[in-house]
């Protein structure tokens, strides 16, 4: 993760006049027909006020003995609820925030209260000398309940002298296991967010302390000299004029080696952008009611890693920091798992930033935010998130990278191929007048990648089994039939570009590269299954050499470029399947009618996951409900490989 801001206002106030004085010549450097001067700029969906945006450094210092002043915007009303973070530390194995204080706010101003924490009545935490050999700097958690905005929660650290509660350095982010693979089992990151630059360091008992750069606020610091499949203990430390947190005392498990014999299993689930019912449903941007549940059902069950497709929030916004707010609090949901455990989200289509221009739609034309080594929604992801940088480049050095949002990592036997369907979104009907990609494309340089990347699995012995996911699903059947990778079998659908003073196709059209794409996945023989979302629903599809997915040479009759009839395609060597579950909290979807329902082995709209355990050479996968209903289950994915 690579966050770049301006330390000096004044240096980027004159780079933002730079820019603008050389507008013609940016213009004329990107991919796509730039409609500003041609279209009036409007805002999109911005989900967070600025006035809300930056609610951690409004927090100062007490001016009564009760706690913590909040000064805010004069609009702000509502309620503050405060307890100690993480409640019950250091008993506790899962860290979660429990509030057990309230107090009004007024027109921005209120107190985060913590006096009362100090009373043998509320003292869970055994303020000041707390719990076990490594207590954390005390810290409470806390929410504002905005009137017409919702939830906004965080931490704070603070000290006490005297009577008075004065606000400390504080770690507001993490720490989060990070980049552990098997790629390098002897080493992992841990990544954590500071609230004021400081040195950060990692103690691991018994192997040694681990100290990043000074003067950050971002910290990524990397444990070494670990053995493969060990289980170690480690605390992150901060220092800053004199100032000092930390925090408590965290485990992680090394990664085994590629061609460990020890049984793994991960979980997958997609969409936790919000959902419907107010509350937690609705927080920041995303269902935290439904995710937290699901990522600590899943820590519960064992699963070593988490892995994500993508519509983490609801995106589609035209505000970087607004953008940046709600991947932030996604975050929160996974933090009591993430201490321990890494988690690898793909990009959705939800995660859009972007320029929007009043063209007369509802919507607005929206393209992705440029400059895009800084703005865009692909940089952005990159900046908040811990992924290997191993993707390919882009074959036009003018889009988007694809650093963080396509990448590869293994996991035991198990590669692990994170794709993006999403990758350099315009409106999907303006791509052809402005450049850019309609959702669920994917552009040639991506897909000779992928292609690589499964034709060396073949020969390499240490990997048994193959995991793509991603957003779209490739063959949808409930929700998104009208788009995903399938627009209801309508060719013409494509990515292009603006070159030379003129906008060209980019690319074949979408079910072409549907095809391509699967035709990949099925020559291989190591391929379990492939995972997205999307679609608010679990559903598990098997695509064979049988299955009528339709075939563009073939099936487009009339030559308008959409297909009259659905041929199997005889490319699909190995029967594969696509396991669907856009189900961490989004609206829900029910089944469509698709020319591959007779393949569509099971549908459910519940809220829940899929666990996969990997134990020699079989590879099993349950689904269970948010409720902890056992719904679905599949002894062995590749059993109906043909040649296994």
């Amino acid at each position: 993760m690579t966050r770049m801001l301006f330390k000096n206002t004044m240096i980027g106030f004159l780079v933002l006049i730079l820019a603008g004085f050389a507008g013609n010549a940016v213009a004329n450097d990107l991919p796509i027909l730039d409609p500003t001067g041609s279209l009036p700029v409007r805002d999109g969906s911005i989900r967070n006020p600025a006035e809300v945006q930056d609610i951690i450094g409004k927090i100062v210092d007490g001016t009564t003995t009760k706690g913590l002043d909040f000064m805010g915007h004069p609009s702000l009303q509502g309620t503050i609820y405060t307890g100690p973070y993480p409640f019950e530390a250091g008993e506790a194995d899962y860290d979660y925030a429990r509030y057990r204080r309230y107090e009004p706010l007024t027109n921005g101003e209120g107190t985060l209260r913590i006096d009362k924490f100090f009373s043998d009545k509320y003292n869970a935490n055994n303020w000041p000398t707390g719990q076990g050999n490594y207590p954390p700097t005390p810290t409470i958690g806390y929410r504002f309940d905005i009137e017409g905005l919702g939830f906004y929660d965080g931490v704070v650290s603070f000290r006490k002298e005297g009577d008075a509660f004065l606000k400390n350095l504080t770690i507001v982010e993490g720490p989060f296991v990070t980049m552990l693979t098997s790629d390098d089992p002897r080493s992992v990151v841990i990544a954590f967010e500071t609230d004021k630059p400081c040195e950060g360091t990692v103690e691991v008992p018994g192997l040694a302390d681990f100290t990043g750069p000074a003067n950050t606020t971002n910290h990524e610091i990397k444990v070494a000299g670990l053995i493969p499949n060990e289980k170690y203990q480690y605390r992150v430390i901060c220092n800053s004029n004199g100032e000092e947190v930390h925090s408590g005392m965290y485990s992680f498990r090394a990664a085994p080696l590629k061609f460990g014999i020890k049984p793994i299993s991960f979980a997958f689930v997609s969409d936790s952008r919000e959902g419907v019912g107010a509350g937690e449903r609705n927080y920041m941007g995303f269902n935290f009611h439904s995710l937290s549940r699901l990522a600590n059902d899943a820590y519960r069950r064992g699963a070593d890693l988490f892995i994500f497709g993508g519509d983490l929030v609801n995106g589609y916004t035209s505000d970087k920091k607004d953008f940046r707010l709600q991947l932030e609090g996604w975050k929160q949901a996974f933090a009591g798992y993430w201490r321990s455990r890494p988690v690898y989200p793909a990009m959705g289509n939800h995660e859009t930033l972007t320029n929007v221009f009043d063209d007369g739609s509802s919507y607005g034309l929206s393209l992705d935010k440029w400059p895009y080594e800084t703005d865009s929604a692909e940089a952005v992801f990159a900046q908040e998130f811990f992924n290997p940088t191993n993707g390919p480049d882009p074959a036009d050095d003018r889009r988007p990278t694809y650093k963080e949002n396509v990448y590869k990592f293994q996991y035991g036997p198990v590669l692990f191929i994170a794709f993006n369907n999403n990758y350099w979104w315009t409106t999907n009907d303006q791509c052809e007048s402005y450049g850019g990609s309609p959702e669920g494309y994917m552009l040639d340089d991506q897909l000779d990648w992928i292609e690589q990347v499964l034709q060396d699995v073949e020969s390499d012995r240490s990997v048994r089994f193959v995991i793509l996911y991603a957003q779209e699903p490739v063959f949808p059947c409930g929700g998104h039939p009208n788009d995903a990778m399938w627009y209801y079998g309508d060719n013409n659908v494509k990515a292009y570009q603006y070159v030379g003073g003129s906008v060209v196709d980019a690319g074949p059209g979408i079910v072409d590269v549907r095809n391509r794409f699967w035709k990949a996945i099925a020559q291989s023989n190591k391929v379990a299954a492939v995972l997205a979302g999307d679609e608010h629903a679990y559903h598990r599809i098997l695509i064979d050499d049988q299955t009528p997915v339709g075939i563009p040479a073939d099936d487009d009759l009339n030559g308008d470029g959409v297909l009259d009839q659905y041929s199997p395609n005889s490319d699909f060597a190995h029967p594969t399947w696509q396991i669907t579950a856009g189900t961490g909290g989004a609206p829900y979807y029910a089944q469509q009618d698709v020319p591959w329902n007779d393949s569509v082995k099971f549908f459910s709209s519940q809220t829940g996951y899929p666990l996969f355990k990997v134990h020699g050479n079989k590879i099993s996968m349950t689904y269970y409900t948010v409720t902890g209903q056992k719904l679905d289950h599949i002894d062995n994915l590749m059993a109906v490989k043909r040649g296994r």
